[in-house]
């Protein structure tokens, strides 16, 4: 007899620890991810004892996740119309650097050119200097030993 009470106390505290999980699951329907819970399948048959909480749960609920689903939404177009500006930046960016790419191919070509005009001057430099020493040493007059 003594038993009897605590007895009861633990069976109605173990009956309702079920209904008590049950009722906390069913405010996930779907995660972030966009799967739907499977704990919230089992979850159904219990709601359907009491229809008026069950249906304003889950019309609050489906609010909840049509709220997060809309911004999801609103976020990955955000995230497209961001890349899409990004797109038209790096197409921009490239086709100025095939612009300057080129210009450095001329200047580059134009370079080569001035570097073979100024071997070719150094060249007429050096002969030059070499006539003028020739010239030179022709212009003094031989000296001869005079005793």
């Amino acid at each position: 007899m003594r038993l009897l009470p605590p007895f009861i106390s633990l069976l109605v505290a173990c009956a309702a620890l079920p209904a008590t999980c049950q009722s906390s699951s069913k405010s996930n329907l779907v995660s972030p991810g966009g799967t739907v819970s499977p704990s919230t399948a089992a979850a159904q048959p219990a709601e359907a004892s009491d229809p008026v909480v069950s249906s304003d749960a889950l019309s609050a609920d489906i609010s909840r996740q049509s709220k997060v689903i809309q911004n999801q939404i609103e976020t990955q177009r955000n995230i497209l119309k961001k890349n899409q500006e990004l797109m038209k930046e790096a197409k921009k960016l490239d086709d100025k650097k095939k612009k300057l790419a080129a210009k450095n191919k001329k200047l580059e070509a134009k370079n080569q050119a001035f570097n073979a005009e100024k071997k070719g001057v150094e060249a007429q430099n050096a002969d030059l200097a070499k006539k003028n020493e020739a010239l030179k040493a022709a212009e003094k007059p031989i000296e001869t030993a005079v005793k």
